[in-house]
């Protein structure tokens, strides 16, 4: 006898899965049965939700949309197995069941939740750093930066730079307060959004000590009016690169051309280039996490398939399915009092 392997795992993202018709047994001539929808390019679909949670930290909107095509995949890949028995047509909803949960936990759950898994593992690197905070931690100190530049002119506290810690900081406080507050009454489909999809993580900044908080914040707000001070003067510092620096002089000659702009060029410039430098620092940390979650699902995506196929499929599924279907069964039979 010919052990088959269950149809519903047919069109997940493996290769080892290989499909045969009994009804075919016996006849050397006779095709194996190939799943259509476990044939390039049509499975490369059900890959696109997992790449789309893995770049959402560098492209949210692009992430997003790729989870479009594998749901139209994994809708497809159910329906089908639900209505096909192989190349026969005979509809079964315990074989569409079985398909349904099988995508949710193989295709969707399990490698979503791996990716960001690693994103947060690749975070942690940066407690390693100098700073001692999870690269989310900078990516929110940066961000909040970035708010507080657009608010406040660094020139006028080019000599008071002391001055522009102290009211940074009681910002910075302030913020954090809220932000503690907020988390107590934070909605749970809201979090789980933001966990699935990496919108910003404000909480970040309401873990580390405040020690830590302040000697980042130090050097970040040093390092800004380093930069400031020598595009001013037309010079290049060495934490910024030849092209942001060209940048610069882009920026100020636009000022400079733009008719009825009566405002200082230079030290406008040099504000967007400080802030588009924040921006650089925080695209880096987001890198860095990306590539931890690709290798995080990278190690997982097997484990995943066999923890489903073998321990949820065959241990609870299957059999839950088959007692629902008996009891069914057993309960028309008493309602139509059939012996």
């Amino acid at each position: 006898m010919i052990k088959t392997t269950p149809y519903f795992l047919s069109a997940h993202k493996t290769d080892k899965i290989k499909d045969t018709n009994v009804a075919n047994e016996g006849n050397p001539f006779q095709n194996k049965y190939n799943d259509p929808l476990n044939q390039w390019p049509a499975r490369g679909l059900a890959y696109t939700n997992e790449i789309g949670a893995a770049i959402s930290e560098i492209a949210p909107k692009t992430g997003l949309l790729l989870w479009i095509p594998a749901l139209l995949y994994f809708g497809a890949d159910i329906y089908d197995k639900y209505k096909n028995d192989q190349n026969s047509y005979d509809p079964s909803a315990k074989r569409g069941t079985k398909q349904a949960i099988f995508q949710l936990l193989a295709s969707v759950i399990l490698p979503t939740a791996a990716v960001k898994i690693g994103q947060r593992t690749a975070s942690v690197i940066g407690l390693m750093g100098k700073h001692k905070l999870t690269l989310q931690t900078q990516e929110e100190l940066h961000r909040f930066t970035i708010n507080y530049i657009k608010q406040n002119k660094l020139h006028k506290y080019a000599d008071k730079q002391d001055e522009y810690y102290t009211k940074f900081a009681e910002k910075l406080a302030n913020h954090i307060d809220e932000t503690k507050k907020e988390s107590k009454f934070k909605n749970t489909t809201r979090s789980i959004v933001n966990w699935i999809f990496n919108r910003k993580q404000p909480n970040a900044v309401t873990r580390p000590t405040p020690e830590k908080i302040i000697k980042f914040t130090k050097s970040n707000i040093e390092e800004i009016f380093t930069i400031r001070e020598k595009l001013v003067n037309n010079k290049q510092t060495d934490g910024l690169s030849d092209k942001m620096f060209q940048k610069f002089n882009q920026i100020k000659r636009k000022f400079e051309m733009t008719a009825g702009y009566n405002g200082d060029s230079t030290e406008d410039a040099a504000k967007q280039v400080i802030k588009m430098f924040q921006e650089k620092q925080i695209f880096k940390n987001k890198l860095l996490k990306t590539l931890g979650g690709f290798i995080f699902l990278g190690l997982m995506v097997k484990p995943i398939d066999k923890f489903v196929e073998a321990f949820v499929i065959d241990k609870f599924v299957e059999p839950s399915l088959t007692f629902l279907q008996k009891k069914q069964i057993n309960d028309f039979k008493a309602k139509n009092m059939i012996t």
